[in-house]
């Protein structure tokens, strides 16, 4: 074990030879490019040779250079495997959930206590990004999608069918009139989702001329932020029923007329193959399907 050491000089040089830069490196490790340069020298006293070659554009390997970047990757990947599968134990009493911040605003979080109480033992930690996460290179658990299957290698089950309704705040529209007439509710502020363009498609279905749909002028990325702007009474929101259920349940909301318009996408319980399996996986995922089938 004496030729490894300087591990630390080793990881600081595979990032380097990876990258072929000593900056990039030090930006992915949080140190200074002095640091970088420091253990990379250090390393190569330690050998004996020149790994490296420094030049106006980054670096470039040397033979000795390439022969050990080989042994680190796959020393490192190794590693990396090892510690993934230390943190996927199957007797772990914690899940990584990977969600959208409107599903864990709108649909998640209020359910949550009702699982924390049937599984008090079971910690959970929310990771809200709207980004598609890697299970390659990530220590979420499962990502609750909003989507279409085309997950290749992971398991995925179906947790709900998606479809938009027309939903706008009581001090808008008074309860007693719906449902509206379809040109009526063209005639509302519209809000619009830009992930679920929909209003020209309602319209279609209603037989509503498209120009009395009038301009886009609030455009929301967020769609709990767009039942917001409902709820607050700034207009009529084509919104997901699964995001909008409590609103309506709390008279937050109501809808404007019977119709629905189907989505291609739905929500997906999705995590690496087998884990599906693991008792505190298990548990969530059995819970999401009882909690759905409830309504």
């Amino acid at each position: 074990m004496s030729d490894l050491r300087h591990l630390r000089a080793l990881q600081v040089f595979d990032a380097v030879a990876s990258h072929s830069s000593l900056t990039r490196a030090a930006e992915m490790l949080g140190v200074s490019h002095g640091a970088v340069s420091k253990q990379v020298a250090l390393l190569e006293e330690s050998l004996g040779v020149l790994l490296l070659r420094r030049h106006v554009r980054g670096v470039e390997m040397t033979d000795a250079g390439r022969q050990l970047h080989i042994a680190t990757q796959q020393g490192f990947g190794a590693l990396e495997l090892g510690v993934r599968s230390v943190r996927r134990d199957p007797d772990k009493k914690s899940v990584t959930i990977s969600l959208s911040s409107s599903l864990a605003t709108k649909w998640l979080v209020p359910r949550l206590p009702a699982f924390r109480a049937r599984r008090p033992g079971v910690a959970m930690f929310l990771d809200t990004n709207d980004d598609l996460v890697d299970f390659e290179d990530s220590d979420v658990d499962v990502a609750l999608r909003f989507g279409v299957p085309g997950w290749g290698g992971l398991y995925h089950e179906l947790v709900a069918d998606e479809e938009l309704i027309v939903v706008a705040s009581p001090t808008l529209v008074q309860a007693s009139e719906a449902p509206l007439a379809p040109s009526a509710v063209a005639g509302l502020p519209l809000l619009h989702d830009q992930f679920n363009p929909a209003w020209e498609e309602w319209a279609e279905q209603v037989g509503v001329a498209r120009s009395l749909l009038g301009a886009q002028n609030l455009v929301f990325t967020d769609t709990a932020v767009l039942i917001a702007a409902a709820i607050d009474g700034q207009g009529v929101a084509l919104a997901r029923r699964l995001l909008v259920e409590d609103d309506l349940a709390a008279g937050r909301v109501v809808r404007l007329d019977t119709s629905v318009v189907a989505t291609d996408r739905s929500l997906y319980f999705v995590c690496r193959q087998g884990d599906q399996d693991r008792a505190a996986i298990r548990a969530l995922r059995n819970w999401l399907q009882e909690v759905q089938s409830s309504f």
